[in-house]
């Protein structure tokens, strides 16, 4: 079996279909999760367990996309021109369960962990930063009122 889990992810995200047209039956959002290799890069989409490489990121998510292009049509081909079958088979295969799928699904819930502890400490940074220079500002150009007693400055006359 393929192992994953000391892979370096480059990037995840979501593969979104999105019909041309109300007749055809939608697709539900899938998870893509994108790995670095020696080579280039793999891009695979998780819940269809079809990946793709390429050179740059560019050229992976673009054959990655041809590859779930042709896996549909050959889905739609295999049940005669049957869309709404072709479309319910695959719903059932992305929804199914697998070893490879867990896997690669654990190393995609980790990158989107680790990428919104890092989101929110570069927020909680910038907010920091704000504050610091707000305060600095503040200081430089917190402008006293200079009060004079009139009553004093009668008696130094």
């Amino acid at each position: 079996m393929l192992d994953f889990s000391n892979e370096k992810v480059e990037d995840f995200g979501k593969v979104v279909f999105v019909p041309k047209n109300h007749t055809i039956p939608a697709l539900p959002d899938m998870n893509l999760i994108v790995f670095k290799k020696e080579s280039g890069y793999q891009a695979i989409c998780i819940d269809l367990e079809i990946d793709a490489v390429g050179d740059n990121l560019k050229e992976c998510f673009n054959n990655l996309r041809q590859a779930l292009l042709t896996y549909i049509i050959q889905m739609v081909d295999n049940y005669n021109g049957n869309i709404k079958a072709a479309v319910e088979d695959i719903v059932n295969v992305s929804y199914s369960k697998g070893e490879l799928k867990s896997q690669l699904f654990t190393r995609y819930l980790q990158a989107k962990h680790q990428y919104l502890l890092n989101k929110i400490a570069k927020e909680q940074k910038v907010k920091s930063r704000r504050e610091d220079l707000t305060n600095a500002w503040k200081r430089i150009f917190q402008i006293e009122p200079i009060r004079f007693n009139l009553a004093m400055a009668a008696v130094f006359v």
